[in-house]
């Protein structure tokens, strides 16, 4: 069950004369940001320290566009919140609202009142694996870890915070062929595996890292089953994670009596 789709972000080259927000300090002004692979494998340890953050996923592509506010913390249980709208031709600004964790996907819902709960849930193994329900951004800093050609772009804003731009194509033949330390084996199978199901032979992907090492958006373009498709994730609120808990059991259907309710209604 996929929790994520994607697109935008504004980014304008130049200055980065803004100040980044957050608490996290700064990278060392002697650190080279031209040096792709250097600045990108501080993130990556940087992003793994991360226990808590909020992503803004966006996905465009011929069967229209979703937009997929989540907000993810890895203590005391990983938990994950995602507000998503899609749009459809036909069918525009389909809203949902669903609480992830502990193996189990919980959906608001009001189609049902005469059950007199207002979730239903699926289970799933997203939940059980904080990784797992982060968003895209490990394995997207791993990928152009992995790839020889990743390069600075150059320096540039997104939402007015500085950072600076890296771009790889990465093609899903040399990176299944990929064996070293920038990318375990079960992300690299996990990556290909998704772009082949796709349809996607290559992805343009793009990184925006902040001066304090903490990734700010990444994007991946691509052709695939779909078409044309971007998706992207903006990030922010490093160390802030959602309030929100698993709704109480007496609020909630498992899966076939959300469907029999519905059937009845």
């Amino acid at each position: 069950m996929s929790l994520t789709a994607c697109g935008g972000g504004d980014d304008k080259k130049g200055g980065g004369s803004a100040k980044a927000g957050g608490s996290a300090s700064e990278s060392p002004k002697s650190v080279d940001r031209k040096d792709a692979k250097a600045v990108l494998a501080s993130s990556a340890k940087k992003t793994s320290e991360v226990t808590a953050f909020k992503i803004v996923l966006t996905t465009k592509d011929n069967e229209g566009d979703t937009r997929a506010e989540q907000s993810w913390r890895k203590k005391p249980q990983p938990l994950t919140t995602v507000k998503s709208i899609s749009n459809a031709p036909g069918k525009p600004g389909k809203e949902s609202y669903s609480i992830v964790t502990g193996g189990v996907v919980y959906t608001k819902t009001d189609q049902v009142p005469a059950s007199g709960k207002s979730w239903f849930k699926i289970e799933t193994k997203a939940g059980t694996d904080p990784n797992g329900i982060e968003g895209f951004v490990s394995d997207r800093l791993a990928a152009l870890n992995a790839t020889p050609s990743t390069q600075w772009v150059g320096a540039e804003t997104v939402n007015g915070r500085p950072a600076d731009h890296y771009r790889a194509t990465i093609v899903m033949a040399d990176l299944a062929k990929y064996e070293g330390p920038a990318m375990s084996k079960a992300a690299r199978d996990g990556y290909v595996r998704d772009a082949k199901e796709a349809g996607r032979k290559q992805v343009v992907l793009d990184m925006w890292v902040g001066k304090d090492d903490l990734p700010l958006k990444s994007q991946e373009a691509s052709k695939g089953k779909k078409g044309d498709e971007v998706v992207t994730e903006e990030y922010s609120n490093y160390g802030a994670g959602p309030k929100d808990e698993a709704p109480p059991a007496s609020a909630v259907l498992t899966w076939d009596e959300y469907l029999n309710a519905l059937a009845k209604s």
